[in-house]
């Protein structure tokens, strides 16, 4: 990856603080006192097997589940315990594991469905982004998500998640299911993201991908992070894959 765009530098406030995270689901304690951090401008990948924490993590932070304890501030302000749609609003996007996208309505509807928060006008530049950024969308605008393809779906809800014209991404497992060219593409967004002014937290099982797309990297395991530091560093540790991955 590229450097961090120097206009954010390392006094300015953080684009996302997780601090002390718990979050339960029913009796279970998904994550145990949690803490990482996205700086303006960064691609940070939580890396961790099936059950880790990561989904959970990428959901508190969206407002999904109620953190039990701990706080998550977007740029300074406080967002934990705020309902999902005005974590949306304050600028928080969120493409979930599996996409969950409506199969019965269009790819136009989904992108009217993201951008409805936006003005008209924002709402149009967002569009015509979108579809520039993923341009086989733009062929299937009257087309219903259903009937897409597993790549064209990932790049739907993706983009879905741009439309609401969020300052945080945050994406999980996106290559779950695809095709490694079709992976590589959606991957290489990520730089026209940064330029953007969007910073990217993404949720991989895959040690390989979620190392080379990233700046920084977190390993999570049982809910709490275990091991964190550049990418490029994480990549030559063995920990990581005999300890944590497993593999």
């Amino acid at each position: 990856m590229s450097e961090v765009d120097p206009r954010w530098g390392a006094d300015a406030v953080p684009a996302l603080v997780v601090e002390n995270v718990t979050t339960r689901i029913g009796p279970l304690t998904i994550l145990d006192g949690l803490s990482l951090e996205l700086r303006a401008g960064e691609v940070v990948t939580v890396l961790g097997a099936n059950g880790a924490g990561k989904t959970t993590l990428l959901r508190t932070i969206a407002g999904l589940y109620p953190p039990r304890q701990g706080h998550i501030r977007l740029f300074g302000e406080s967002i934990e315990g705020r309902p999902a749609h005005e974590i949306t609003r304050a600028g928080i996007g969120h493409v979930p594991s599996g996409r969950e996208l409506f199969p019965r309505l269009s790819v136009a509807d989904h992108l009217e469905l993201g951008g409805r928060l936006s003005p008209p006008a924002r709402r149009a530049e967002l569009r015509a982004r979108m579809l520039a950024m993923f341009p086989v969308l733009g062929r299937r605008l009257g087309q219903r998500a259903g009937t897409l393809s597993g790549g064209e779906q990932q790049m739907l809800a993706i983009a879905r998640a741009l439309m609401t014209d969020p300052r945080v991404l945050l994406l999980d497992e996106p290559s779950t299911g695809l095709a490694p060219k079709i992976v590589l593409s959606v991957f290489q967004t990520f730089p026209m993201l940064r330029e953007q002014g969007v910073s990217i937290l993404l949720a991989e099982q895959s040690l390989t991908l979620g190392l080379t797309a990233a700046d920084r990297a977190y390993v999570v395991d049982q809910g709490r992070i275990v091991l964190s530091g550049a990418a490029a560093q994480l990549a030559e540790d063995h920990r990581v894959v005999d300890t944590y991955l497993g593999r």
